[in-house]
């Protein structure tokens, strides 16, 4: 197991490589050598960050899995929610178009039928207003159909965890995961001097609604003026969570460090924050897409020593979290993919493209002793 080796593959010199990297093991891997690069790459009038183990990444899309799906997690576990409740139960708003079938497990494992993806902040820059949006969109498949990655379910899922406990998505998170573990995690903003910076700009979903690719929206550039053109760092690089959702989301918002990703995933695969019943029933993988379980995406890892399931999560910032509860080892990276390249610069942006999400999960499991084997999906979050 070698971050080192994981940090040499992920900085490897080309057109678009990250700015830094920082890498974690556990158990090992926690030494020297695990972080390296800039926080704030070189650029013309800006002083230079080195990257510190101690920086706060933008998780991106792990929120979904660190934040939404473990505090769910722990809800099942004592009952106060059911995987198979109807969303409609906390989620009055979930009505028409057939919402009324959509359960919790169907919100978790992306078979909602929800779309993929809305940029909400083009009609609405309020949170209330925002996750109403989410909620009246039209549903692109019959609930239970299709699997379809979908950052709109798990920002209703957020929602409902507000409406189970009463309290702010970052207040549930703190009282339910960090402070039990001791993380320093939290929901962005948070101030820039402790974060590593995510991204050169709003480049990436600008174009995004401008080329309808990957996703088509009946919406142009010109219908939202809030465009960053400068570095981002400290706020969510996700344009819902920090244009319309105040930086608090169920599927993208959290900030952490290396270490605080490491603890958290220690603790899954020792089941000592959630039942190890719990966890077993949250790995079983979806029908219709079996490289999906619940919150998670899975794969098989086979070696000697037979099969064992691994779970994980990446965010498009170049973060992930993975763990092997049967293994008892979790690894957690980012390298970010997004910055000092200028591919995600709203003006001149890199003709290359950054390091894939998926590259950035095989160099990690393969160097955790968790890879290869198994089957990964590639998509924007």
């Amino acid at each position: 197991m070698s971050a080192s080796t994981a940090l040499d593959q992920l900085l490897a010199p080309g057109d678009c490589s990250p700015a830094g990297a920082a890498v974690g093991i556990e158990p090992g891997g926690r030494g020297d050598g695990s972080v390296r690069g800039w926080a704030v790459p070189p650029s013309a009038g800006r002083r230079v960050v080195p990257l510190r183990r101690s920086h706060l990444f933008d998780l991106a899309s792990v929120t979904k899995a660190v934040c939404t799906t473990v505090i769910l997690m722990k809800l099942i576990a004592t009952d106060r929610v059911r995987l198979d409740d109807r969303a409609q139960r906390f989620l009055p708003e979930l009505r028409g178009d057939g919402k009324d079938r959509i359960t919790v497990r169907h919100l978790l494992t992306h078979t909602a039928g929800l779309q993929p993806w809305f940029p909400l902040y083009t009609a609405a820059t309020d949170r209330a207003g925002a996750l109403a949006l989410a909620a009246a969109l039209p549903l692109a498949s019959r609930p239970g159909d299709a699997w379809r990655y979908s950052d709109l379910g798990f920002m209703l899922l957020g929602r409902l965890i507000e409406r189970v406990l009463g309290s702010g998505l970052g207040t549930a998170f703190h009282t339910l995961v960090a402070a039990p573990l001791g993380l320093h995690a939290r929901f962005g903003p948070v101030p820039s001097a402790q974060a590593a910076a995510s991204a050169d700009g709003d480049g990436i979903e600008y174009r995004m609604i401008a080329s309808g690719e990957p996703y088509a929206v009946p919406v142009t550039p010109d219908d939202f003026t809030g465009w960053r053109r400068d570095l981002i760092r400290g706020e969510a690089q996700d344009g819902n969570a920090a244009h319309a959702l105040g930086g608090v989301s169920g599927h993208a918002g959290l900030f952490a460090t290396i270490d605080d990703l490491l603890v958290l995933g220690s603790a899954l695969a020792h089941g000592t924050l959630v039942p190890e019943s719990t966890v077993a029933e949250f790995s079983q993988p979806t029908s219709i897409h079996p490289a999906q379980a619940l919150g998670f995406r899975r794969i098989i890892h086979r070696d000697a020593d037979g099969p064992v399931t691994v779970l994980w999560h990446g965010g498009y910032t170049g973060t992930l979290l993975a763990f092997c509860p049967e293994r008892r080892t979790a690894v957690a990276g980012s390298a970010l993919r997004l910055l000092g390249n200028r591919s995600s610069a709203l003006d001149e942006p890199a003709p290359g493209r950054p390091l894939s999400g998926d590259a950035i999960c095989s160099i990690l499991l393969d160097n955790a002793g968790l890879g290869p084997g198994g089957e990964r999906e590639d998509s924007r979050p």
